[in-house]
């Protein structure tokens, strides 16, 4: 049986963090009275666009969330707004840090299968140690996206009852929240799925190691239970189109 798997997609696990971007601002809705509020509509609205057109990465942004053009009750608003927006960047940075990690890379596309047989340490070492990393952050968003967290950033900032209000308009919409909460969850388990398969893929091998050997094109096992099984799992990695189940997801 042919040991390569079909080829996979390093360029999705940097799209997938887009289901996290698109969340971040959905949900602030700002109004046009006061001059306050317009700056921050401007602000807020300058901050996306740095992150569309630059990265997350950028250094304007992060300088854009320490300084601060409103004064008075909405300068609490900003800062509240921008603490929580900082905390869901940082998350989301993490996560990039993740879908570009060159080891999680290698043992996607098999590149390190030769050096990594027969017990395949390494590369089971690389999918637990990036999938534990995936739930925290997971964890860590879908907190993030909750209506009492949001309303904690502006309880900290000692807002009275009315820029309390203000900011509550601002940052919460019970349908927009759950979509990014669903989003989130959707995309982000799509990848610890696929995580999991390749760790039984791997796992199978280790554990079978004394059963199978292997040329430079093929594996060759012992039994027919031991074949049907590895080519059961590598079915599984192989059904993995994600081109197309990520067309599925916008």
């Amino acid at each position: 049986m042919k040991k390569t798997s079909k080829k996979f997609i390093a360029v999705i696990l940097s799209i997938y963090t887009v289901f996290v971007i698109v969340g971040i601002f959905i949900g602030v809705k700002f109004y046009q009275n006061l001059q306050a509020e317009a700056l921050l509509e401007k602000e807020f609205d300058e901050i996306e666009y740095l992150i569309e057109n630059e990265g997350l990465d950028s250094y304007i942004v992060d300088s854009k969330l320490k300084n601060y053009v409103t004064t008075n009750g909405y300068l609490g608003v900003e800062m509240a707004i921008k603490s929580y927006l900082q905390d869901l960047i940082d998350q989301c940075r993490d996560l990039t840090d993740i879908y570009n990690d060159y080891d999680l890379y290698e043992v996607l596309y098999l590149n390190n299968f030769d050096a990594d047989v027969p017990l395949f340490e390494y590369s089971k070492n690389v999918l637990s140690t990036n999938r534990d990393k995936l739930v925290v952050i997971q964890d860590e968003l879908t907190n993030l996206f909750n209506k009492d967290t949001i309303m904690t950033y502006g309880e900290d900032y000692n807002l009275n009852w009315y820029y309390l209000t203000y900011y509550k308009n601002l940052m919460i919409d019970d349908s927009l929240i759950q979509d990014n909460q669903e989003e989130i969850n959707t995309s982000i388990n799509y990848i610890l799925n696929m995580f999991d398969a390749y760790m039984a893929y791997f796992t199978f091998l280790s554990d079978n190691h004394e059963y199978w050997t292997m040329d430079d094109e093929y594996i060759y096992f012992e039994t027919d239970e031991l074949l049907a099984e590895y080519n059961r799992l590598l079915s599984i990695i192989n059904n993995m189109d994600f081109s197309t189940d990520f067309e599925n997801y916008i």
